[in-house]
Formats: C-alpha cells, structure tokens, sequence
C-alpha cells in the first residue's frame, strides 16, 4: 500500500465505492413518498378550488334567478330554489348551505344581490378521510330589468 497521502486517497476511494446503489435506496424511500404526497396536495387544492367555483355559481345562479321575479317573496323563493339546484347537481357534499336574498324592494333599475355560505366537509371532497371542514361564501349580484312592470 503507498504511504502518506496516497494511502488515505485510497481508503476514500474503497470507502466511496461501498456506497454504491445509495441513491436508489434514498429515492424509493424519500423521493417516492414525497412526490406522492405532492400530488395528492396538488389534487386537494384542485378539488378545493372546485368547490369554491360551484358556490360562485350557484350565488350567481340565484341573483339571476331572483332578479326575474315579479315580487320579493318571489325573488327570495326562486333565488332559494336556485341556489339549492345547482349545489344539488355538483360533486361535493355541500350541507349545510344558507341562501340570503336582498331584493332591494324589487325596484326597477336596482340591484338583487344574493350571498351562499356553504360548509364543505373535508372528508367528502377529497375522499381521504381527512377532518374538518370548510366554509365558502360567495355573494352575487344582477340588475333588476327598469321595465319589469311596464305594459307595452
């Protein structure tokens, strides 16, 4: 064996060929792992962000629903109806959900604006059990036609 500095170029050599198939073992138990939990966060905020857009829809919906209406009680029941239509047809478990409906009297040339919170249970839209749950809101508004009640 060489002597002085040469010698210990040598046990590093001997000593970094004993780690070979190292990176292999780190990647199947670190990488792998890793890039699955990554995904499975990247598919959660999607459904998330899912959720969110059915709750816009389903205010915008209801202020279009409600700004048809000939009276209040009306606008308030079809922006209700709605609201709860359109919840009912998405993928997420959205219960329970509140509707409020502000008419503005109805007036013409007014505005109808209608608000949907809605708590969506963490276990049921991301399918992994996970617990808790959260609350979306969305308010929306539509312009009430200015010749609703005229006669032509």
């Amino acid at each position: 064996m060489p002597a002085g500095p040469d010698r210990l170029r040598t046990r590093r050599f001997v000593r970094l060929r004993e780690d070979e198939g190292s990176v292999s073992t780190e990647i199947a138990l670190t990488y792998v792992p890793l890039m699955v939990l990554a995904a499975l966060a990247i598919v959660a905020c999607l459904r998330l962000a899912s959720a969110d857009n059915d709750v816009h829809a389903a205010a915008a919906a209801a202020a279009r629903q409600a700004s048809l209406a000939r009276t209040p009680a009306g606008a308030v029941a079809g922006g209700r109806d709605a609201a709860a239509a359109t919840l009912q047809g998405r993928a997420m478990t959205c219960q329970p959900h509140s509707t409020s409906v502000s008419t503005g009297g109805l007036a013409p040339g007014g505005q109808v604006s209608v608000t949907v919170v809605c708590t969506v249970h963490l276990e049921d839209l991301f399918g992994l059990g996970l617990p808790g749950s959260v609350t979306l809101s969305s308010t929306a508004s539509q312009p009430v036609d200015r010749y609703i009640g005229s006669t032509p």
